[in-house]
């Protein structure tokens, strides 16, 4: 027999999840036939596989021990400093450097911002591994690999959850600068496209299509030069590589993005999430807003 206590970071959670997220040797069959069969329990009574867990309540395994070993929990390890924007008990905000990934991908490379971020709550003691049970201090959104600026990041399960519930219900504003190629005649313009994503690009269309969802962004310019100028955008959906396909279709690719057709010697498009604006939600950060200097 095994017994979990559910942490103030469990709670909330179904219980098949968390047991999914905390054991790597227990199937999904072999627990929901468990549950079926009494043989895992909470508070020491029936229980249901989407039963929602509370702090403090105690989940009995009656399993064999090889079907109870625990994920690896391994401490977070140096590999870069973040440049911490705001920060409270609930929320750190952190301006990313282009070149960094968000979070880990297919090829699990460990020098992601999310590593980062947990090292800092690990070196201050904010964040144990061993600690917790399911919950590990995570971005409540991301940027791609070559996009610098703001990104949240909570450091508690009721934080996350309720930054990403605000996200979703665009209590969140997010504004980006970016550099891009030629002059447009116009100020001010709305965009709405159709985009679908073909491997590891996008392609626009004019019109809805099957398998493309509509792109919707406000475009303002800020300043023009004589080959480049610069651009504010606001978007009002976040489809994938949205602002680099969106202006590379209306004819001003993000300078140094060879992939949407800039035709320049550089390597590295500019682009930036410069400003953020957090509405109502039940948090310290709620109805502040914070701009970054732009450097390009």
């Amino acid at each position: 027999m095994q017994e979990i206590k559910v942490g103030v970071n469990d709670a909330g959670q179904r219980l098949d999840r968390f047991l999914q997220k905390h054991y790597m040797t227990l199937t999904k069959s072999m627990m929901y036939k468990a549950i079926r069969n009494k043989k895992i329990k909470v508070n020491r009574k029936r229980c249901t596989y989407d039963q929602k867990l509370q702090e403090g309540d105690s989940i009995l395994l009656f399993l064999p021990y090889e079907f109870l070993e625990t994920r690896q929990k391994a401490c977070p390890v140096n590999t870069g400093s973040i440049d911490v924007v705001y920060e409270d008990d609930d929320i750190v905000l952190v301006n990313k450097p282009a070149g960094l990934l968000s979070q880990s991908d297919e090829k699990g490379l460990q020098d992601t911002l999310v590593n980062r971020i947990q090292y800092y709550l690990y070196q201050k003691k904010e964040y144990d591994p061993q600690r917790e049970n399911s919950f590990a201090p995570a971005i409540c959104h991301r940027l791609d690999k070559n996009t610098s600026g703001l990104i949240l990041a909570a450091k508690n399960a009721r934080a996350l959850r309720l930054m990403n519930d605000a996200i979703a219900c665009h209590k969140v504003r997010k504004v980006y600068c970016a550099k891009i190629e030629g002059t447009p005649l116009w100020d001010t313009k709305e965009v709405l496209c159709y985009i679908k994503k073909q491997e590891t690009k996008a392609l626009v269309a004019a019109e809805a299509k099957p398998g493309y969802k509509e792109a919707h962004m406000h475009v303002k310019v800020l300043k023009r030069q004589k080959q480049y100028s610069i651009v504010q955008i606001f978007l009002e959906t976040g489809r994938f590589h949205q602002i680099r396909a969106s202006m590379a279709y209306l004819g001003y690719p993000l300078c140094g993005d060879i992939k949407y057709g800039y035709k320049g010697s550089r390597k590295s498009y500019s682009l930036c999430a410069y400003h953020l604006e957090i509405g109502d939600v039940d948090l310290p950060i709620a109805n502040k807003d914070f701009t970054i200097p732009i450097s390009f």
